[in-house]
């Protein structure tokens, strides 16, 4: 059976994170036939332009989707609604999901794939370093893309539970309804979504795949005391819901139309 792969990244006012994603995943051998689908949640800026580099070596297709997190909308929405977005218009049976911020240091996408090729309930994720402090981006952008492994090394370790690069059968997305579209801001959707594929049988598998989250700003304190109050009202629905592993029942999830 002829397997294909769907890449799905998402980026957010990331453009210079997302050259380094795409550069990284440029230089993989992928024995399969696959496409790279970029989903920009944000404001238009670069994003297209940094895809347009790679459109053919990636088999890439850049998707804007961030008519509902422009300024003045009501309803800011959460990441989860972009990753829906990208795989209602993938056409691969196997989905790898991950973020402008992640910079591939091997052949992840093999690593990831076989995995899942070869159990349907798995949930395929690599090692994992978090690059807290700007140093190995710094290094990167300093040297065009060359590093140093004491700066790799020296890299806090990051848990790849969550789907920072994760890799599953389209089969199982589709049997929980996706990421729950009922939340809105930040927060909770991710934590949400992995709930629900494990209550559905799925188990994380970690690989030799190797991959970096790259820095990028983040507000002292913001985390503290659970976060801000506006993550309240996510946090009630993820425990109101708990439990409930289908969603986004009698509608159509991964709309790109804003009047959604």
């Amino acid at each position: 059976m002829l397997h294909k792969i769907s890449l799905i990244i998402t980026t957010f006012q990331r453009v210079n994170l997302l050259k380094w994603g795409l550069y990284s995943l440029s230089r993989q051998d992928i024995p399969w036939e696959y496409e790279t689908l970029v989903i920009n949640d944000g404001v238009e800026d670069e994003s297209e332009e940094v895809c347009k580099q790679y459109q053919s070596k990636l088999h890439l297709k850049y998707i804007f989707s961030g008519q509902r997190n422009l300024e003045g909308h009501p309803v800011w929405r959460v990441p989860g609604f972009a990753i829906n977005i990208g795989v209602r218009r993938a056409s691969g049976d196997i989905l790898i999901l991950s973020c402008a911020e992640m910079l591939h240091l091997n052949d992840t996408v093999a690593r990831l794939g076989v995995l899942v090729l070869d159990n349907p309930k798995s949930l395929g994720i690599p090692l994992g370093k978090d690059d807290r402090d700007g140093a190995f981006l710094n290094e990167i952008e300093r040297t065009h893309g060359v590093f140093d492994l004491n700066t790799l090394n020296r890299c806090a370790d990051l848990d790849t539970r969550m789907p920072f690069l994760m890799a599953l059968q389209r089969a199982q997305f589709e049997a929980i309804g996706g990421y729950d579209e009922d939340f809105t801001g930040v927060a909770y959707d991710d934590r949400d979504f992995v709930d629900r594929l494990l209550r559905n049988g799925c188990v994380h598998q970690k690989t030799d795949a190797l991959a970096l989250h790259l820095y990028h700003p983040r507000a002292d304190g913001y985390y503290d005391q659970g976060g801000p109050k506006a993550w309240d009202y996510n946090k009630n629905l993820f425990f109101s819901r708990m439990g409930s592993i289908v969603r986004n029942q009698g509608r159509e999830w991964g709309r790109l139309d804003p009047g959604q």
